[in-house]
């Protein structure tokens, strides 16, 4: 089994079967486990970030925030965006254009609880290129530089990062990407997190882990995270095993399956994956999870929020397409709840 170097001056064998993993220090933050859930926009508010904790997460994030939403008081004292007492260490993930504003979005979210500070320049919808933002930087190498070098100076909480292997896979924007590379490393960020992906192939095909492993080869010293496709606890751990990256961040395998978590961790402990949650226990969490999001949005909004969650909670239903059909018609949150109720075994009302 392959030796893979951690952040940390001891240097062991990580897989299945090893058990052992080292802590990953971030600036002054320390995981325990070697991944986190990473930032999902429209899903990591405070109840899936909460529900990540509590089965292992041991850092989570907000969804992508545009930077301006910072420079807006009312914006910011949105209880779905803030950070909970309990919720630390959590990180928020900004997303913007400017380098002076993302630097200054920065140090707000750092002065309202963040702990750490994460920059998106992976995003790959079109609304967000046209605005030359996320994915976009990565044709401008330059602005990157400047986003970190401000950013760095700004904060005094970690920071990580966020990229793609490329835009579009030429061999100047391959460059670019190194370049980007070089200059995390030398400027200190504490996390980097890589997509093996272009930015223009969205989310098709499979994600290259090879450009993880490149990278942390080259920078073994760096805190190097992978990104992709990692939909179980069974691929999370051979992808961490197989690419020498630190850890992974845990996307959309965690929407509706915050289980993955404390899977993901058996596993890695050198123990057997948990049984899986039982009818009952996945329908208490999905009602948890919905009240959560009701105690900040009106029902009918709390009811529709909720319905994006709903096919990966189902997933693991024997009856998973009817589950998820009456489940998702539920227009009022009374209906959402008995159809829960009924298809989740959990009786009464």
């Amino acid at each position: 089994m392959p030796k893979i170097p951690y952040n940390s001056p001891v240097k062991r064998t990580l897989g299945i079967k090893s058990g052992f993993y080292a802590m990953i220090r971030l600036g002054n933050i320390e995981l325990d486990a070697p991944f986190y859930q990473a930032p999902l926009s429209g899903y990591t508010e405070r109840p899936m970030r909460i529900l990540a904790r509590r089965f292992g997460a041991p850092l989570t994030f907000t969804g992508v925030l545009l930077d301006k939403i910072a420079l807006h008081q009312k914006a910011i004292r949105k209880l779905m965006f803030l950070p909970g007492e309990d919720e630390h260490p959590v990180g928020a993930q900004i997303l913007g254009a400017d380098p002076a504003t993302m630097a200054k979005a920065a140090a707000v979210f750092e002065r309202i609880g963040f702990d750490m500070i994460d920059l998106n320049f992976a995003c790959p919808a079109p609304k967000v290129l046209r605005r030359k933002r996320g994915g976009y930087h990565l044709k401008q190498p330059h602005v990157v530089i400047e986003i970190i070098d401000r950013v760095r100076d700004a904060v005094s909480c970690p920071i990580g990062m966020k990229l793609r292997m490329s835009f579009d896979g030429d061999e100047y924007s391959q460059e670019d990407f190194r370049h980007i590379c070089e200059h995390a490393h030398r400027r200190g960020v504490d996390m980097l997190t890589i997509h093996g992906r272009m930015v223009t192939a969205k989310y098709r095909g499979r994600a290259d882990w090879g450009i993880v492993a490149e990278i942390k080869h080259a920078y073994p010293e760096m805190t190097v995270f992978g990104s992709g496709d990692l939909m179980d606890a069974e691929t999370i751990c051979r992808r961490i095993e197989t690419s020498g990256a630190d850890g992974v961040a845990i996307a959309r395998g965690a929407i509706g399956n915050p289980w993955i978590f404390a899977e993901a961790r058996a596993l890695l402990e050198g123990g057997e994956k948990p049984p899986a949650p039982t009818l009952q226990e996945q329908g208490s969490v999905m009602l948890e999870h919905f009240e959560m999001i009701r105690l900040h949005r009106p029902e009918r909004k709390a009811v529709a929020f909720f319905r994006k969650f709903v096919a990966g909670y189902c997933k693991r239903h024997p009856k998973r397409k009817k589950a998820q059909m009456e489940i998702i018609a539920a227009k009022t949150q009374d209906r959402l709840i008995e159809a829960v109720r009924r298809w989740y075994d959990l009786g009464g009302s």
